[in-house]
């Protein structure tokens, strides 16, 4: 068998001129990494995004943030990979994952490589339009990875791996057995972060004062959610099967990022950390007899309806500072739709309750549905409004491949191409155009954060040290800065939540 090493790129980004954007540990890459290192297998990550997050130049009307050409190039030349993994995570950037691999062929054409991500994962038929792909990775892609790897470095097929999408003769997209599920989370070695860019994320963090400490970094302690909504992509990588890591790996995982990278703030990245409030409980338990000072939050969003009060007040305890709430929709025949099963009375009591010990608390909502009218959108801005939050998110339905939500569009007849715009700036629905959404969200907005500070001393209750203070000040001034500026909902939700990138 001869040794093949190994190289996982995240790609540059391309934004509209007046779009920004953050540096993220690419978790997804780390993992990987970690399950070939862990085989002995020799693995690079390039997160090109990370390493020229100063970079800019002019691309398609908008600007490229992240590593040049020739400097991905010289990457490659330099460690001379065999195989070449790129993510693709996102519709609206797919064409920078296939511009990358376009690089890749040019610079190295018996490089092979390989395409995972939830768009790929969602579009393989397109992702495999492209010549310069070889193999799709479908779904959770460490032992799917290795085994590429493995069978590549003897020499054997790849057509039959499990967990792939493969072309065929004549173009005939091809797609494998699916890979069962890890379901022993506990089993994967922590993410290979010495191997990403780690200064870059920390520093770029301690720019971004909405943060109660520094260093920041992000985990993930579970995977998947059982739920059904019909906007998630989720399932496509993670299926609606949810595994949860056990209490005392996720806390073994927090003590080596403190005595490793001084971390002092943790953002949990998962879809559904509350599915087990057993386990959740038990987290927060650990925190607490290692007597660990840290911070965490949950920017993706934490199921409300699988908490109560007690366990918010243990999370509180443990660390926890500010928490996301999906709540989605303010009208109940939409949250019907959408697949969401909550009351608004017991939202409003557990969102009380979070104010009440002293937690931070945000809401996403979701306007823009296919068929939705403007009493339906008024609903949710009231309801947002009329609620305890201190910060609510709006975004504009979005029909990503593989969704409910875009068959629902396209039934509609909605979906007027299959071009990224609209996966960045919403589609046209029955009642409303994309850019008459955004009005509405940007109005939306300036509301919400004029009627919290027209009423500051709403979030005294929150002060219970000098840390708090001082976030609370920081808070004031960065409501006060968007307010002035009129910035965009896109560039107020990046700003604020960090979540995904």
């Amino acid at each position: 068998m001869k040794k093949v090493k190994v190289l996982l790129i995240n790609p540059p980004l391309t934004l509209d001129k007046n779009d920004v954007t953050n540096a993220n540990p690419v978790l997804g890459l780390a993992y990987l990494a970690a399950v070939l290192e862990k085989n002995n297998i020799e693995v690079k990550i390039l997160d090109a995004l990370a390493d020229g997050i100063h970079q800019v130049e002019k691309a398609d009307g908008g600007k490229r943030v992240g590593l040049t050409e020739k400097q991905i190039q010289q990457s490659l030349r330099n460690f001379k990979p065999a195989i070449v993994g790129i993510s693709c995570s996102y519709t609206a950037h797919a064409a920078d994952s296939h511009r990358v691999a376009a690089l890749v062929k040019k610079t190295m054409e018996d490089v092979l490589v390989v395409f995972g991500g939830s768009h790929a994962s969602s579009n393989p038929e397109m992702v495999l339009d492209d010549f310069n792909v070889d193999i799709v990775v479908k779904g959770e892609g460490e032992y799917t990875l290795l085994e590429i790897v493995k069978k590549f470095a003897k020499g054997e097929s790849l057509r039959k791996i499990p967990g792939t999408i493969v072309r065929g003769k004549n173009r005939k997209i091809i797609q494998n057995s699916p890979r069962p599920y890890i379901q022993n989370l506990d089993d994967l070695p922590f993410p290979a972060r010495h191997l990403l860019p780690m200064k870059v994320y920390f520093s770029e963090r301690q720019e971004e004062s909405h943060n109660i400490r520094s260093p920041l970094t992000t985990m993930i302690t579970s995977r998947g959610c059982p739920g059904n909504c019909i906007y998630c992509a989720v399932k496509t990588i993670w299926g609606r099967v949810w595994r949860g890591r056990s209490p005392q790996n996720v806390i073994d995982e927090i003590e080596e990022l403190i005595k490793e990278y001084g971390v002092k703030e943790i953002h949990f990245l998962d879809d559904s950390m509350s599915v087990d409030k057993k386990r959740l409980e038990e987290i927060c338990d650990e925190i607490i007899k290692r007597k660990i000072d840290i911070k965490w939050a949950t920017p993706n969003g934490i199921a409300l309806w699988l908490l109560d009060k007690p366990l918010l007040t243990k999370m509180k305890r443990a660390g926890c500072y500010r928490v996301t709430f999906g709540l989605e929709s303010g009208n109940k025949e939409t949250l019907a739709l959408i697949g969401k099963n909550y009351s608004y009375k017991w939202a409003r009591e557990i969102i009380d309750h979070a104010c009440r010990i002293g937690l931070w608390t945000v809401g996403t909502f979701i306007i823009g549905f296919p068929e939705e009218k403007l009493a339906s959108i008024n609903d949710t801005i009231n309801f947002a409004l009329s609620s305890n939050l201190d910060l609510a998110i709006f975004y504009s339905a979005t029909p990503f491949p593989g969704t409910r939500l875009f068959d629902y569009f396209k039934e509609k007849g909605l979906l007027y191409d299959s071009s990224a715009s609209q996966f960045i700036g919403g589609c046209n629905t029955k009642y409303f155009s994309a850019e008459e959404l955004t009005k509405i969200r940007e109005d939306a907005y300036t509301k919400f954060i004029v009627s919290r500070l027209a009423r500051p001393w709403r979030f005294l209750r929150k002060i219970r040290s000098f840390e708090d203070l001082l976030y609370l000040i920081s808070l004031i001034k960065i409501f006060s800065k968007l307010i002035g500026s009129r910035l965009k909902p896109k560039h107020f939700s990046t700003a604020i939540l960090t979540a995904k990138t």
